[in-house]
Order: structure tokens, then sequence, then C-alpha cells
């Protein structure tokens, strides 16, 4: 019953993002050339400059504008948004405040237009090759270290981080993904879609699973708070879309975990489809979710987390099932069922698209719909 209430309300979620909208609109528009490109942008923000950033020139960067040295953190934003909207809006100044590093904001705003989000899927390779060029040349010149570099992508901007990795000249370390965009990308392959082999550590945080954002797992360590398809008080906030409320609650959580005391404490599960069922080791490991997770975390967690800020609860309870469990032949620390559930794969999406990966990919960017 749980699980059917579910899938119905995904259908009202993703009818906010439907992305045949704009399909035909004479101002969508795909751009296609080199990097850089006009239409994005790069803006370098620290405790000094979070007033007057500076504007960065991806070809001839200036290493006095990254002096002192400090860790580099990229937050990359999604469909409809610019560099003052999520994750920036919460994530940078959270940042700033409570870590001495370097943040750079891209904008790419003039490529994400609503209702444009088909064409905005579609540029999304040229929004990573400029990235991965940005970070090659900061790289090559030395003014940062692969390891202080931390890519932090929102909704689109995830699969622009994921994406990013087919073009940089080195691995990246570490790519956190905020409920990263489902519409266009369920049906693709990983060169498409954020994975764990795109970073040494990718972590996700799922927070409208049934909606905008994946259901499946994407990173070394994913987290599910509320377990993903509602957090509480977004139908108190956003009565007439609680999906963008969802959606915008991974960018706030984290924001949050950067300085928060309590920590957001989810409990280890096989996937989100056996946490459904209540078949979770009760006293499974714990790990911390959010901007301190540590990097040897592997595997799904599901957490609770308040109705309002501040939405960390602390560690999870602990409860001893293992002989429910057991009366069910699952083993205790984790269990036998260990395939991903996505049940939001639209009937439409897969009328339009009877092809096998590599054949979508290259429809996908042909516009062949």
């Amino acid at each position: 019953m749980r699980v059917a209430l579910f899938v119905i309300v995904a259908h009202v979620y993703c009818a906010a993002t439907n992305p045949i909208v704009g399909l035909f609109d004479p101002a969508c528009f795909v751009v296609r050339g080199d990097c850089p490109n006009k239409n994005i942008t790069f803006w370098l923000y620290s405790n000094e400059t979070r007033d007057s950033p500076v504007l960065l020139n991806p070809l001839d960067l200036n290493p006095w504008d990254f002096q002192p040295p400090r860790p580099l953190k990229i937050l990359i934003h999604g469909y409809t948004g610019y560099r003052d909207f999520a994750p920036s809006s919460t994530i940078r100044p959270a940042l700033l405040d409570h870590e001495d590093v370097y943040v750079i904001s891209i904008d790419y705003g003039p490529l994400v237009r609503d209702p444009c989000y088909v064409q905005a899927v579609q540029n999304v390779p040229l929004v990573s090759k400029c990235l991965a060029q940005f970070i090659d040349n900061l790289l090559d010149r030395g003014i940062i270290q692969s390891d202080q570099l931390h890519i932090i992508g929102f909704s689109l901007g995830g699969q622009v981080a994921g994406q990013t990795a087919n073009y940089v000249k080195r691995k990246l370390q570490r790519i956190t993904g905020l409920d990263p965009a489902k519409p266009l990308f369920i049906l693709g392959s990983n060169k498409r879609r954020l994975d764990p082999s795109d970073a040494d550590f990718v972590d996700v945080i799922h927070t409208d699973v049934l909606g905008r954002g994946m259901l499946r797992t994407m990173g070394h360590a994913d987290f599910y708070p509320n377990f993903g398809p509602a957090q509480p008080g977004c139908l108190e906030e956003n009565p007439n879309d609680p999906g963008s409320c969802n959606h915008d609650r991974a960018p706030r959580f984290y924001a949050e975990s950067i300085y928060s005391k309590k920590g957001f404490w989810g409990r280890k599960c096989a996937n989100w489809f056996v946490h459904v069922l209540g078949l979770c080791p009760g006293d499974a490991a714990e790990a911390l979710m959010g901007y301190h997770v540590p990097l040897d975390v592997r595997g799904a967690y599901f957490l609770k987390t308040g109705s309002k800020s501040p939405y960390a609860l602390g560690h999870a309870p602990k409860t001893n099932n293992s002989k429910f469990l057991s009366q069910l032949s699952l083993d205790s620390k984790q269990n036998e069922i260990d395939r991903d559930y996505e049940p939001q794969l639209h009937r439409t999406l897969l009328k339009l698209r009877p092809f096998e990966d590599d054949v979508l990919d290259e429809k996908l960017e042909n516009l062949s719909l």
C-alpha cells in the first residue's frame, strides 16, 4: 500500500519537471562549440571577496587569486539555476562561515532556462567540458593540488559533475551529488550520469527519489533522508509543489552538515526497497552524512530528519531485530536482496527510447526524441 501510494505521488511530483515541456519553444537552444564559452562563467569567493567575487578567465588564471593556498570547493547549480541559486545560496555561506576555503560557483544559467529542460540536458556535455578545461588549467599550473579539490553538484549539476569526469586529465578525488537529476538520465549509461567511477570518492544524498531525483544508488556512499520520497515539512512549506521542496532539501541538509553538532547519522541497509519493506537490521553500522562523511564509507544509509531547520537529529536509535530477520532467512548484518529498485521509469520515455545505452546517448545528443 505504501509503495503504491508513493508511485501515485511520484506522477504528481514529476508533472512539474516534465522533460517534454519546452521541446519546441523557440527561446530554447543548444550550444555547440569549444571552451571557454560565454554562457559558462566561474566566480571565485573567499572570506575576503565574498561580497565582491572574482570573475575568472579559465584560460588565464591568476595564481595570486588563490593565495594563500586553501582547499577549493566547486559548486554546480541545476536546471533554472545561476551562481546564487542552490547549492550556492546555502552551501557557499556555510562553507565560508565555518571553513578556510575558496569556493567557486559556476554560472551556466543561460543554458538551463525554463522551460528548456531537454535542451538543458543537451547542454550538459559542453558545461562539463568547460569545467574540465578549467580544472585541468588549475592543476596544470599548480594553482591547486588534486587532493584540495571537491566538486559539489545539485540536481542537473550532479550530472554535470559526473560527466566532467569524462573529460578531465586526472581522476577527480571527490564528487558530492545532491539529489542528481532523474529525467532523461535514468535510461542512459554511466557515461552520461554520476556513478562511483567518476572520482575516488562519490557521496550522494537522495531527497526526491520518486520525482526529480534518482532512486538508485549512484556513489560509494548513498544517503536517503526520510528514505527519499517525501521530506517532512514540505507539504506545509510548498503545498503547490512539495517535490520542489523535497529536491531542495538535499543542499539544505548538506549546508547544515558543515557546522552541525548533532550530525546526520544514517544506518546501513542493502537498498531502498529493503528499507521500505522494514527488513533493515536495526543495529547495523552508522555513517555520518554530508560534508564530514569519512571517505572510506561504503553502502546505502537511511536516516530521519526534522521538518524544519535545524534538521539534524543525531545518532539513529539502535534496535535488535535479528530474530525477526532470521525467521525470514535474511542475514542480520546486510540481507539477501541486493537489486536496485527504480519504479519511476516513465512509460512515455520508454516508448521514446527503445534503444541500447550507446544508441540512446547518440539519440539524446542529436535530440532524436
